[in-house]
């Protein structure tokens, strides 16, 4: 269903508007985010997730609050989720998929999470800020002034796996391999992605967890100063000793986390800019708007589409009776523009005040990376103005999302330096 057969529903068919985001071939998801949120009480069965999508502010940050109520430990058990037990490779990549601490409850979050405590403050994460500039100096190098081209494949997916790879110690010629194994491993997040496209996911996941394997081994053996070799120092945590599948698993998530979210953020940050020249004139004008901009991109095109709980106990979410072991999906983007909770939620608003965002989550999940990619928008947007302010939207290719619909990002977007 395309988005507007969906809009031509009308707000009384849940059902299809639902059915037309979760197929992934909506360009725009928002129009439909908006009807959802404020069609009944927001919250919606979907046939495809076999789950609940939960769209307005209060619920979702609610649900991403108890963990003891809604669990975090569901993904590799939902219906969304199929794999084919029988195959050795399948049950391997579950084997050391399922270890992360992102789909883990306390107090096994609580542990495996401690291995990050000091790597990903603040202050630990600002002696990255030479490397993310000198990256994306370089990078930029590549273009010319004038040149028309499309900024995602090129630069906004280097940048990052170019930054994670120098923090975990990868060598530099190793780069591309690891921007493709980082898609692979995203895309089997994906609920949609299932047969042969999830098989070859899942093959390329199985490289990616091969290579660190042998990674963490070297660093064991010799350390270097660089984030793999730091964990490795910290693994023992309370007396409790984290396991080396439990270590590689951490290690694939910081790679697949660090790459995907900043490289839609790069995406979206431009489009919102160019859609909002106001904006973009003031940062140009006064760079210390920057960490406010970020913050506004985050809300209002957050990398993060989909988040999935599944509840431990009978519940009321909104105004459905629940019973346990119910599949909720938690829509961050339509809840980030709740009007319930943002004043003219819909307006890029570089100036708002109390925004309290749900693009990190809330609660136990907040994302331990965010001082990193808090960074690395701030680093890569003041370095992209410096080198080119007058940049603006191109023609070709046409704009166009990704299908993943739990990372709903630009798999395009043009530009001229």
């Amino acid at each position: 269903m395309t988005q507007e057969t969906a809009l031509q529903h009308g707000t009384d068919d849940a059902a299809a508007l639902v059915n037309a985001l979760v197929t992934g071939g909506v360009q725009d998801p928002y129009p439909l985010y908006a009807q959802l949120r404020e069609l009944g009480d927001g919250v919606h069965w979907s046939e495809v997730l076999q789950g609940h999508v939960v769209t307005r502010y209060d619920d979702v940050r609610s649900i991403a609050s108890d963990h003891s109520t809604f669990s975090s430990d569901v993904f590799w058990g939902i219906a969304a989720s199929a794999h084919n037990p029988e195959d050795i490779e399948h049950l391997r990549f579950i084997d050391i998929a399922s270890r992360l601490f992102m789909f883990a409850d306390p107090p096994t979050h609580t542990r495996i999470r401690s291995t990050f405590r000091h790597a990903f403050t603040p202050a630990a994460v600002g002696r990255w800020e030479g490397l993310v500039g000198q990256v994306t100096r370089e990078l930029l190098g590549r273009y010319p002034r004038g040149e028309e081209f499309d900024i995602m494949p090129g630069f906004a997916a280097d940048v990052p796996v170019a930054v994670i790879a120098e923090i975990l110690g990868v060598p530099a010629e190793m780069r591309p391999r690891f921007r493709e194994w980082s898609y692979a491993y995203a895309s089997t997040f994906d609920p949609i992605v299932q047969g042969e496209q999830r098989d070859r996911a899942i093959t390329t996941s199985l490289e990616l967890f091969d290579y660190l394997a042998t990674l963490v081994r070297e660093r064991k053996a010799a350390p270097r100063d660089d984030l793999v070799s730091e964990l490795v120092r910290t693994v023992t945590i309370d007396g409790d000793v984290l396991g080396d599948v439990e270590l590689l698993a951490q290690v694939a998530l910081l790679l697949v986390a660090g790459n995907e979210t900043t490289t839609t953020l790069i995406g979206t940050g431009l489009t919102l800019l160019f859609d909002n020249p106001e904006a973009l004139d003031a940062i140009r004008a006064d760079r210390s708007l920057l960490p406010g901009a970020i913050e506004e991109m985050l809300r209002a095109d957050p990398p993060l589409h989909l988040l999935v709980r599944t509840a431990t106990k009978d519940v009321v979410v909104g105004d459905h009776e629940l019973p346990a072991g119910s599949v909720l999906w938690l829509c961050l983007p339509a809840a980030n523009r709740d009007p319930r909770r943002f004043t003219d939620p819909d307006r890029f608003d570089i100036h708002r005040e109390d925004n309290k965002h749900l693009s990190f989550i809330h609660g136990v999940h907040f994302c331990v990376g965010a001082p990193l990619g808090r960074l690395e928008g701030r680093v890569v947007f003041d370095h992209i103005l410096d080198a080119y302010p007058d940049i603006r939207s191109g023609q070709e290719p046409a704009l166009r999302r990704v299908t993943n619909i739990v990372a709903r990002g630009f798999e395009t977007r043009p530009v001229v330096l």
